[in-house]
């Protein structure tokens, strides 16, 4: 590949679709660290504020699945800078609105646009990074969405909405994602898997079903633990505010500041954590960071009020936890398929996952809470990661560095020690 790019391409190229994944993240949150101020104003009851970011990750799941597959078929390009510059105008709509249900269907759309630029950036990081650099690249992709979304985005979305009032709030999050594009159509290539097609002919191989990607084993075991890390990040993050302010007793500027901690530990884990299954092996990074983030998970659930003990409980936590996401959401599919199934086999776990623990669980967790109180929730938001830890077992070995070494005669082992 070195020498079909011009020096500094592989770097390049992550680095501006992981500054594109942060928007994704920022235009993505921005709406629910405005509750606040945007329930009041368009009088909403809390299900229809629910509904409102429930309709966002039904539709993420849909495209994430639907315009990866679509990527696999027509290229990267042609679906991520259309979904760049998409998102981001719905972005400036949400800003526009004047009813629930014109909020309702701008934020539907949003997640469409969104869903789609994750399966294609995964698919062509994957593609154009050294493979033994791939777990590094995807962890700093998706890293952005905790940095940027999680970390700094409560902090700049709400000093905006002080300043400017939240209507503003949502043009100016919008004008990165359009400059960036631009920025990527610029010197973005299709990655090579899809430019050659044209030098071949368009047979039924080179034009894979929705499905194709189900027949590697470990998309399926990817499905399953993204249905149960899923659960972990939404329960946790839709009732951690409440949480900390009615159980904990903290104010909401405190709990706001315990919970960023969240997005600064789970960059530094969704780096590092990668980085280090570039080195060591994917599925042995996989089982201790799920066991340890259900781990810490349930010591926040019962580390009383300490402010400062729980943003630590929960900077390491989210660093397991979030650090494993590139692993079982986009390394392991892109290491197991053909290249050419790329798209698919990051929308599946990214599609099923979303729809069960973004749209379900919170639901499920809502009950619990009702019934037993807001610790409940917590709870079961660190169950589901130490079940995952068990599945993780069935995951088959894909880093090249260790699968290589696996692969390597005793004799040549020898001469290389």
């Amino acid at each position: 590949m070195s020498e079909q790019r011009p020096k500094g391409y592989e770097w390049k190229i992550v680095i501006v679709l992981s500054l594109i994944w942060g928007m994704v993240a920022l235009d993505r949150l921005a709406v629910v660290y405005l509750f606040p101020v945007i329930i009041p104003e368009f009088k909403l009851s809390n299900a229809q504020a629910g509904a409102i970011t429930s309709i966002l990750a039904i539709t993420w799941a849909l495209s994430s699945w639907g315009m990866g597959y679509a990527s696999d078929r027509v290229g990267r390009r042609k679906i991520l800078l259309p979904s760049a510059i998409f998102f981001s105008l719905m972005s400036w709509f949400t800003g526009l609105t004047k009813s629930f249900a014109g909020l309702l269907g701008v934020r539907g759309l949003l997640g469409l646009g969104e869903g789609a630029v994750f399966s294609a950036a995964v698919a062509t990081i994957a593609e154009e990074s050294t493979p033994t650099k791939r777990g590094l690249n995807i962890g700093l992709f998706q890293g952005s969405f905790a940095l940027i979304g999680i970390g700094f985005g409560a902090m700049i979305a709400t000093q905006l909405a002080a300043a400017f009032g939240w209507r503003p709030v949502m043009f100016i999050v919008g004008i990165p994602g359009i400059i960036l594009a631009v920025i990527l159509w610029s010197f973005m290539k299709e990655p090579p898997s899809i430019a050659n097609r044209s030098d071949q002919s368009g047979s039924d191989e080179l034009r894979p079903s929705l499905f194709a990607a189900f027949k590697y084993k470990n998309i399926i075991v990817s499905t399953i633990v993204s249905c149960l890390f899923m659960n972990w990040l939404y329960n946790f993050t839709t009732f951690s505010a409440l949480f900390l302010t009615q159980i904990r007793g903290l104010s909401l500027p405190t709990a706001g500041g315990v919970i960023s901690m969240m997005g600064f530990g789970g960059f530094l884990g969704m780096v590092l954590i990668p980085a280090l299954s570039d080195h060591f092996g994917r599925k042995p990074l996989l089982i201790i960071s799920t066991i340890l983030a259900g781990l810490l998970t349930l010591a926040f659930a019962f580390a009383g009020n300490n402010p400062m003990l729980l943003g630590f409980i929960l900077f390491v936590g989210a660093g397991f936890g979030l650090g494993s996401y590139p692993i079982w959401l986009s390394t392991i599919p892109t290491e197991s398929v053909p290249t050419r199934l790329a798209g698919s086999a990051v929308g599946i776990p990214t599609a099923v996952g979303e729809t069960f623990g973004a749209v379900l669980m919170p639901v499920i967790g809502g009950g619990l809470a009702d019934s037993f109180g807001l610790q409940a929730p917590m709870i079961l938001a660190a169950v589901t990661p130490m079940i995952a830890m068990v599945i993780s077992f069935f995951f088959q070995e894909t880093a090249p560095k260790v699968v290589n070494a696996k692969s390597m005669p005793d004799f040549a082992k020898a001469a290389q020690n």
